[in-house]
C-alpha cells in the first residue's frame, strides 16, 4: 500500500508530556546534624519505598550543624557549586534563643532569591523554641513549668 503524503498535518500529535518523566527536586539544608536529617530522612525513605514517586523525586538532605544565618549561605553554596538550576531549596532551622534579625533574615534571603530565578524556589522553615514541649504534650498531658532543657 503506498504511503500517504502530507498527513502529519492533520493529524493529531502525539503529546511528549506525557512521555516525559517528571522530576521533583528537593534539597533541605538541616540546621542540626542529627535530629532533623534523621527525620527527613524517614521521609525521604516512604517516597523512594513507593513505586509511583521513586522515579520521579530527588531528595537529598544536607545536615549543617550552623546556626540560621548561615543555613542558606551553605544553601546558596552548594547551588552554585553543583549548578543547580531548579527544584526547591528547603532551610530548615529552629527558633531557640537566636536574635531576631537573624532569625527573620533568613525569611528576607529568602524573599530576595526567589525573585532572581523562578525555576529555583527557596523556602525557610523552622520549629517553635519549645518544640521538645510540644512533643510532650502529643503524648501526655503535662502542667509542669520547667526549663526546655529539662524536658528531655
Amino acid at each position: 500500500m503506498p504511503k500517504k503524503v502530507g498527513t502529519t498535518r492533520w493529524r493529531k500529535q502525539r503529546r511528549k508530556e506525557y512521555l516525559e518523566k517528571k522530576e521533583y527536586r528537593y534539597y533541605i539544608f538541616c540546621e542540626g546534624e542529627q535530629t532533623e536529617p534523621l527525620y527527613f530522612e524517614g521521609f525521604k525513605r516512604m517516597i523512594e519505598d513507593n513505586p509511583i514517586y521513586k522515579d520521579m523525586v530527588l531528595i537529598e538532605i544536607e545536615p549543617c550543624a550552623v546556626e540560621t544565618m548561615r543555613v542558606i549561605g551553605m544553601a546558596e553554596r552548594y547551588v552554585r557549586k553543583n549548578g543547580i538550576d531548579r527544584g526547591q531549596i528547603w532551610c530548615v532551622y529552629d527558633k531557640d534563643s537566636f536574635l531576631a534579625k537573624d532569625f527573620n533574615g533568613v525569611a528576607e534571603r529568602v524573599d530576595k532569591l526567589n525573585l532572581e530565578k523562578p525555576e529555583l524556589q527557596y523556602h525557610a522553615a523552622w520549629s517553635n523554641e519549645c518544640i521538645e514541649f510540644w512533643f510532650i504534650l502529643h503524648f501526655a498531658y503535662y502542667t509542669s513549668n520547667n526549663h526546655r532543657s529539662e524536658y528531655v
